[in-house]
């Protein structure tokens, strides 16, 4: 979700910790998560990775999967300050990608109505934080649930015997009561 205000003074804080905590922690085959110290450097403004993302995307289609997995892991994987646009250049670089490209569409905030405009699409959508899955006929699924409650998700729409909903335990659907929502 997109942060536009600049916060310098950013810190990662118990609050942090404990979602990243509990996301390692969800499958064994989860990302690896790196666990900041409480008071260590947090990225002041999601605006430079967002529009570093959007420029990727139109860029390089082929190369934006690599950079959005760079992304993700500098950021849960390393805790590194993805506001800083040396770490989304040595990325966009890893990815194959123009660092120099990128360096200049940073500069001139190029990408910055985009990324405004996909952020008030997705609050109109319902959609309040990360991540978010849209499948479609149903509400956004928001937070981190477990795999098994999205593949759950899919099975519902596409009608697949088995889904949880009617008979369950839980009211329809409610992947993860205070959490996410179908």
């Amino acid at each position: 979700m997109l942060r536009p205000e600049e916060q310098a003074d950013r810190v990662f804080t118990e609050y942090h910790r404990t979602h990243r905590r509990a996301a390692a922690e969800q499958d064994t085959d989860a990302p690896a998560f790196h666990l900041p110290t409480a008071g260590e450097r947090y990225p002041r403004s999601s605006w430079p990775a967002l529009e570093a993302a959007a420029w990727a995307r139109a860029t390089d289609p082929r190369r934006f999967p690599a950079f959005d997995a760079g992304l993700f892991e500098a950021f849960f994987g390393r805790s590194e300050d993805v506001s800083d646009p040396a770490v989304l250049v040595r990325l966009a670089e890893a990815a194959g990608l123009d660092a120099a490209g990128l360096s200049a569409a940073l500069a001139d905030r190029r990408y910055q109505p985009q990324v405004r405009d996909e952020h008030l699409e997705a609050v109109g959508l319902g959609i309040q934080g990360i991540p978010a899955f849209l499948i479609p006929g149903q509400p956004p699924i928001v937070g981190a649930v477990p795999y098994a409650a999205l593949v759950e998700a899919v099975d519902r729409a596409l009608g697949i015997a088995g889904a949880e909903g009617e008979g369950s335990s839980k009211p329809p659907g409610v992947i993860q009561e205070g959490t996410a929502y179908l």
